[in-house]
């Protein structure tokens, strides 16, 4: 059976094998991006159910997963529809003290089309949900910012960046 080599155990191989690279220490330089398929954040809370509703039926994220009394922790995985970037949010059983979020603490979602960003707008306000004055005045005019249960802010932007 072959077994897949990582790129720094061919990186050492090769250096074993080649008298100039022979040395105490070996230094491991690579270039290019992460290779990563998946991301997620994970937060914790001490409002889970509100917080899944805030983020299900406010913001629009999908249930991916849930999980009850797991060592003392309930949680919840929320993503987009790609699954590939997720939200985790945990709850230890007695609930504990949590830092609070600044006003720059945010997660922006970005809108490709006007009709999209309206429509994520109104299912949020229809929720009793309203608009915060954004810290940063970069946001204004293009965006709307709302605070979830534990007051951490969520931008909808209506445009998509582009580095």
């Amino acid at each position: 059976m072959i077994k897949k080599l990582t790129f720094a155990a061919l990186t050492f191989a090769a250096a074993a094998l080649i008298p100039s690279c022979k040395s105490k220490t070996a230094t491991v330089s690579r270039t290019g991006s992460l290779q990563a398929v998946q991301f997620r954040i994970a937060r914790p809370t001490n409002n889970l159910e509100k917080i899944k509703t805030f983020y299900t039926q406010g913001v629009g994220l999908e249930l991916l997963g849930s999980f009850a009394d797991h060592a003392g922790y309930d949680g919840i995985m929320l993503g987009l529809p790609d699954k590939k970037h997720h939200l985790e949010f945990t709850q230890y059983q007695s609930k504990t003290a949590l830092p609070a979020p600044t006003k720059e603490n945010l997660m922006v979602f970005y809108f490709d089309s006007e009709e999209a960003y309206h429509s994520a707008n109104d299912r949020i306000q229809q929720m009793g949900i309203t608009p915060v004055e954004p810290e940063n005045p970069y946001w204004k005019n293009k965006s709307e910012t709302y605070e979830d249960p534990d007051g951490w802010r969520v931008i909808f932007f209506n445009g998509t960046y582009q580095p």
